[in-house]
């Protein structure tokens, strides 16, 4: 199941593999990272980019970042991405998404 920003609390059984699709630029040096520690009650499977299909292959158009987490426990949590300059340390995120995951 994929899940963007503006959706409610994520519900989801122990066990349920699930996508959050964050759009993304790469060529502009930002990119998303988890804000916080992983929540304990889910494990990541894998984070990929994926360019926009665009005719001709156009340089700087863009993407989106999959990121794909398997739910391993009961629990609620918060789970923060934040979209930054790795190597800028004391400039704050661009943009900062917020998704609350509840698994029965």
């Amino acid at each position: 199941k994929h899940y963007s920003a503006d959706s409610d609390i994520i519900t989801l059984k122990s066990g349920e593999i699930f996508t959050i699709a964050l759009e993304s630029n790469p060529t502009t040096g930002y990119s998303w990272s988890i804000e916080a520690p992983l929540p304990e009650i889910m494990q990541k499977v894998i984070h990929e980019y994926k360019p926009y299909n665009t005719s001709g292959n156009i340089v700087g158009s863009g993407g989106t970042e999959v990121w794909t987490f398997k739910t391993i426990a009961k629990g609620n949590a918060t789970l923060s991405f934040q979209y930054s300059r790795p190597w800028e340390k004391d400039v704050p995120p661009i943009k900062k998404e917020l998704y609350q995951i509840s698994v029965k």
